[in-house]
């Protein structure tokens, strides 16, 4: 039954979709031109688009349908959480693919690629599903916290992908201060970004310090990094005003970037990897595994970028051209 008033300041809890409810019921306001082009790249993949969203969207822990927001001026919001949705899936497709991967030594990568992909993409995955949560709530701190948290360990896989011995001494840590100490040689301070700049450079991409991406990088994430720590930006936080189905919607959309990103570098770094996952889908087939749209829901994400728009979306449309 409708209720006869819909407060401005909708709460995070929302409704749990029902088993047989199309996706779109999850986003009123989403963009028809969007959904129709999201429906038409996977039906161009040979994916059954419905299908894909109920096993790895709607058994997202905490996931919930937005609410409808009347008042609210436009559907950039809710096209955003439609796209980042988009990716939490292939993050979770990725995780249940290099499990296997792993588990079952599939060529392509090495047992320590596989084993850092694993970790990575489970804890990519907690934190997007967290981060989602968040989304819809005036915590805005906590999101810039996981947001920055989450392009570290963007960051961190395409290195895994990048560096093999890298990933066996990243694999070989058997505790917390083995791991912490991994992360500030290698990652912290900007470190894994350098090895990923060389990378792509070498591939023609570049992401120099003083190229305009890089400045965009890095505006951001000090931005996040403050919330990180500090409170100093406690007094400049967002309110929510009538009509916002988001107040997150920075953090979110820089997550977002990321993992599109992530899945459009790690095919360029790692040639290999989409036929490594589709190597390790095959291995064990399955109607309900997510993992065999690990591969072909690559080139859907990829596809997707040109959606987001971003201070630094020609920047990486370009890149998906080299």
């Amino acid at each position: 039954m409708k209720s006869s008033q819909m407060s401005p300041y909708p709460p995070i809890g929302g409704i749990i979709p029902l088993d047989g409810t199309a996706p779109e019921r999850s986003y009123p306001g989403l963009s028809p031109q969007l959904l129709a082009r999201v429906r038409q790249l996977w039906s161009a993949a040979g994916l059954d688009f419905d299908h894909g969203w109920r096993l790895g969207l709607r058994s997202l822990p905490g996931f919930r349908a937005l609410p409808r927001v009347e008042a609210a001026p436009a559907s950039t919001s809710v096209d955003l959480v439609f796209l980042y949705d988009q990716a939490v899936l292939w993050v979770r497709a990725l995780h249940e693919a290099a499990a296997i991967g792993r588990h079952r030594q599939t060529d392509g990568l090495t047992v320590a690629q596989w084993h850092g992909l694993t970790a990575l993409s489970a804890r990519l995955t907690e934190q997007l599903a967290a981060l989602r949560l968040l989304a819809l709530t005036d915590l805005t701190m906590p999101a810039m916290q996981i947001a920055r948290s989450l392009s570290e360990d963007v960051d961190m896989t395409l290195v895994v992908l990048i560096r093999r011995k890298l990933a066996e001494r990243f694999a070989a840590c058997r505790s917390a201060e083995e791991a912490s100490d991994f992360w500030r040689r290698h990652i912290a301070g900007g470190r894994a970004f350098r090895a990923i700049s060389e990378k792509l450079y070498a591939v023609g991409i570049d992401h120099s310090a003083d190229t305009d991406y890089a400045k965009w990088r890095k505006s951001v994430l000090t931005t996040l990094g403050a919330a990180v720590h500090s409170n100093a930006l406690n007094s400049q936080l967002p309110k929510r005003s009538h009509g916002e189905v988001l107040l997150n919607g920075d953090s979110l959309h820089f997550a977002t970037f990321r993992i599109h990103e992530l899945c459009a570098y790690a095919q360029l770094v790692e040639p290999e990897l989409t036929d490594a996952l589709s190597a390790a889908a095959n291995a064990t087939r399955s109607a309900s595994s997510l993992a065999e749209l690990a591969a072909p829901l690559s080139c859907v994400l990829v596809n997707q970028i040109q959606c987001l728009s971003s201070p630094a979306a020609a920047s990486l449309e370009r890149a998906k051209h080299h």
